[in-house]
């Protein structure tokens, strides 16, 4: 459990001081669709060089699976949190929230449910659900299956991993949850 606090205290330390770069977008504009980007763009700073961070981490571990397609493996790293737009959230707002999540399980599930018809806890069932949020945003720009599936499914608390599920989605869980 230390562990995993620490490691929730180094992702809000990279948020605080993480840029993201001219480098950072001409890497999303390399890979995504112009209806993607305009998505992509209106995440805070923070979320899109996360998604950065990850898509660059899914193409490294690429290299162990030569079959695979490396366009695929960083559009779904750049897009995995798509669903976050919703949010509007500030650092801090996200800090809490998973902070809520991590510590106390049960009371944020309970404040994710009411925000489902409680526009004061939208926040939270945005966060728990941004998912499949982010698959329905996809969808509607007539996204591939492919990536709709594995953006629904990419959060493990929300969606735990199934023996039948991609290596991709399996690639972005592990990249999702390490940086």
């Amino acid at each position: 459990m230390l562990d995993r606090l620490i490691y929730r205290f180094q992702q809000f330390y990279f948020g605080v001081f993480s840029r993201y770069t001219a480098t950072d977008a001409v890497f999303a504009q390399n890979y995504l669709s112009r209806k993607e980007l305009a998505l992509f763009n209106q995440l805070p700073y923070f979320e899109k060089k996360h998604a950065v961070v990850v898509a660059q981490k899914m193409l490294s571990a690429a290299h162990q699976y030569p079959e695979l397609n490396k366009r695929l493996l960083a559009r779904l790293g750049l897009l995995h949190d798509i669903g976050k737009i919703v949010e509007k959230n500030s650092l801090l707002t996200k800090a809490f929230m998973v902070m809520i999540r991590f510590l106390l399980p049960p009371l944020f599930n309970y404040l994710a449910d009411l925000g489902k018809n409680h526009p004061f806890f939208r926040r939270f069932y945005s966060h728990k659900h941004h998912g499949a949020i982010g698959a329905h945003l996809l969808e509607k720009l007539g996204e591939s299956s492919v990536v709709i599936s594995i953006i629904s499914k990419h959060d493990p608390q929300a969606e735990p991993l199934g023996a039948d599920d991609p290596l991709e989605l399996k690639i972005l869980q592990k990249a999702d949850s390490t940086y």
